[in-house]
């Protein structure tokens, strides 16, 4: 009881701590607070009047998917933040396998990220569904474990699980003066390693899983996934750490980070254009499938969704600008550079992830025509209030970790 009462109390030091700031720090919840609000609003009395208000109307039929796009805006967020949460382990093997003291201080940054990430993945899943409460009937029970939803449920919320207790366990020990112990880390890292991999390798399996979207139907899907989420999920930790290191002047992280991550990052993203090259080279050189073709044509030289092709050459754009400016010996001697290239990977990557999800609306319908996908506002609003609502969680994580690191330092 000892124990559990510890933990307890190391929860409520994280809410108090987080929510104490200056005057920029509280106006910054204040501004998350109202845009979450005005978003699940519009979710939960808007988007399911049919349900809640007894209306006629109101429902997805407010939202740009249809009988034949199921997947818009929010199951694209789902994809994206899916990645960047896998990207989380990155840190924890710098930091523990090769012994990295600086790389220690920023790990619980990431596994913040990766248990806030995954609360947008599963928010961008409920968001998409017409009833949400009657997927509650079908949840996994693993009648089938051929089903990749089964499994996609239960590496999601192990690994997002998995990363609160490490968070909570750093905070406790830090509160408390003890050092974080080996006797955690071990089974902690052997654990989660294979669901950081498996949360983005199971998406991927269900997207290429769908028949009806031959460009989805490779081998190279998750691979791509994986190199793209190691490259977006660093990057924005990075540009998060930069913003800590200026709003918070006692914190200082040393520029080996920075040089270090710059080049899991470029690595990461070389592979996943090297990937995107090997599928447009098996597609436009040597397949056999019309459709497959059809829609990859469709992406490269523009079609009846413009989307599409705005975004795979947004990928391709950023993510060789990226790469182009990183290896430039200039661009890697201040953080500032840096970061700028970090932004242009998220943004890349986002296309990237985008791209696969709002594929489906190239899919051709019954009487022969593609179902143009359209963003409707209330998509917009509601992607606001869910990443609105989680960025609060992220900035009490953050600021009660860093906190707690300024006042009692890191023993690890």
């Amino acid at each position: 009881m000892g124990a559990l009462k510890e933990y307890v109390d190391t929860i409520i030091y994280i809410f108090a701590e987080g929510v104490r700031g200056g005057r920029a720090y509280r106006l910054l919840l204040a501004g998350l607070t109202i845009m979450a609000v005005y978003g699940v609003y519009l979710w939960l009395f808007v988007q399911h009047a049919p349900i809640f208000l007894g209306l006629d109307k109101g429902g997805l039929i407010m939202t740009g998917v249809n009988e034949n796009v199921p997947w818009g805006l929010y199951i694209s967020f789902f994809t994206f933040w899916v990645g960047v949460a896998a990207s989380g382990i990155i840190f924890s093997f710098a930091a523990y396998v090769f012994n990295d003291k600086e790389f220690k201080k920023v790990v619980p940054l990431a596994e913040a990220q990766a248990v806030i990430a995954l609360i947008i993945t599963v928010w961008g899943i409920v968001a998409n569904l017409g009833r949400p409460i009657r997927a509650t009937f079908e949840m996994p029970k693993f009648e089938n474990l051929r089903s990749m939803l089964d499994w996609d449920f239960t590496v999601i919320f192990t690994y997002m699980i998995l990363n609160a207790i490490a968070f909570i366990y750093t905070v406790n020990q830090m509160r408390l003066g003890r050092p974080v112990s080996r006797k955690f880390i071990i089974p902690y890292m052997i654990i989660s390693s294979p669901f950081a991999i498996g949360i983005h390798t199971v998406t991927a399996f269900i997207f290429h899983a769908l028949t009806a979207r031959p460009a989805l139907n490779t081998a190279l899907l998750a691979p791509r996934f994986i190199a793209t989420a190691f490259a977006s999920g660093p990057a924005l930790l990075l540009v998060l750490i930069y913003i800590a290191e200026k709003t918070i002047p006692e914190f200082k992280v040393d520029f080996s980070v920075y040089k270090k991550t710059l080049n899991v990052i470029l690595v990461s993203l070389t592979t996943g254009l090297f990937f995107t090259l090997a599928e447009v080279h098996e597609v436009f050189w040597y397949t056999t499938e019309p459709l497959k073709k059809a829609q990859l044509i469709a992406t490269f030289y523009g079609g009846p969704i413009p989307m599409l092709t705005a975004l795979t050459w947004t990928w391709i754009a950023f993510g060789v600008a990226a790469v182009l400016l990183g290896i430039l010996p200039p661009m890697r001697r201040a953080r500032e550079s840096i970061v700028v290239i970090a932004l242009i990977t998220f943004i890349g990557v986002f296309a990237e992830k985008t791209l696969a999800t709002i594929l489906p609306g190239f899919v051709i319908n019954p009487v022969g025509l593609p179902s143009h996908y359209k963003i409707a506002p209330i998509e917009y609003f509601v992607s606001i209030g869910i990443h609105s609502t989680v960025f609060i969680l992220y900035a009490i994580l953050a600021r009660s970790y860093l906190s707690t690191l300024l006042k009692y330092g890191y023993k690890g």
